[in-house]
């Protein structure tokens, strides 16, 4: 009896770090550079770059221009966006990520009102290109 305990005991914590583990490894492989071409609606319209930086900062490029910055939090399944800059985008967005190959998608969980592009751009399908 006691033995089968500490069997019970050392699968739990095991299962316990296998979970932390694979938090760590999904939040830590997310920075990258993502891009997404945009044809329509006209006012989107271009070469979409998302650049997650590990330690919390992304940038945001529209062909090649800088169009907005800010910080984000990552868990193996959730990303939010946070203390945006230059898009006049004010708030947290909150989105599920999902990486399949070289391929990103988000699909919005929270968004304030003022960050309705962000969301447009985010429901595209991203391709990881660094």
């Amino acid at each position: 009896m006691r033995l089968k305990l500490k069997g019970v005991a050392l699968a739990g914590v095991t299962a316990l770090l296998l979970g932390v583990c694979s938090v760590a490894v999904a939040a830590g492989g997310l920075p990258g550079t993502y891009t997404t071409t945009i044809s329509s609606p006209a006012q989107l319209k271009g070469k979409w770059s998302l650049i997650l930086v590990k330690g919390g900062a992304y940038s945001v490029k529209v062909d090649g221009v800088l169009v907005a910055r800010g910080k984000y939090r990552s868990t193996a399944k959730t990303i939010t966006f946070d203390r945006e800059q230059g898009s006049g985008c004010t708030g947290a967005g909150t989105y599920t990520w999902k990486r399949s190959g070289k391929t990103m998608t988000f699909a919005r969980k929270r968004e304030t009102s003022s960050c309705q592009a962000r969301a447009l751009v985010l429901g595209r399908r991203f391709t990881q290109v660094r």
